[in-house]
């Protein structure tokens, strides 16, 4: 595997359909992985799903024989956050359409988190849940139609998982 990975420091790595089909691993990638790590090479975790946090990624991971720490795993919401941060001015009301892992990435850069129009959002973050209902939806289009920033942490239509391609974020 050495001469694939000459010139390269690091491999990225998304979870869902490459690593993961929900909460089982593509049957080849723990040894690929540890095969990686093996050679040298640094392995980071890069899902686009924002439904876990890092540290919930990793104890999964884990436990599915993939020794990771949280400190291997970067979210798209941490991404996203990160760029809602750069943009808003602090305590700003964000309407998050996703898990709590995403409320709570948007409470962590001091922006607060919201569930209505009514609260008056400047911005609306939109995260994978298999949670997520008509009513939320509908308060992100109400905020977003009257201007709000709104941003995606993924737009995928299709989630793998070991039943088959379910609904993604982007549905």
């Amino acid at each position: 595997m050495s001469g694939l990975l000459d010139g390269y420091d690091a491999v990225l790595l998304d979870l869902d359909g490459t690593v993961l089909r929900g909460s089982e691993t593509v049957p080849e990638a723990p040894d690929v992985v540890n095969e990686l790590r093996q050679a040298g090479c640094a392995v980071q975790f890069v899902p686009n799903n924002a439904s876990r946090s890092p540290a919930e990624i990793a104890e999964h991971l884990t436990s599915l024989g993939l020794p990771t720490a949280g400190a291997q795993v970067v979210t798209s919401a941490q991404a996203a956050v990160a760029l809602l941060a750069s943009q808003l001015a602090a305590d700003a009301a964000v309407l998050v359409v996703g898990a709590d892992a995403l409320v709570a990435e948007v409470r962590s850069a001091g922006l607060r988190p919201v569930t209505a129009a009514s609260d008056d959002p400047v911005a609306v973050v939109q995260g994978h849940s298999p949670d997520t209902g008509w009513a939320r939806l509908a308060e992100a289009c109400l905020v977003i139609r009257g201007g709000a920033m709104w941003v995606a942490c993924n737009v995928d239509r299709t989630l793998p998982t070991e039943r088959g391609l379910l609904p993604g974020n982007g549905a």
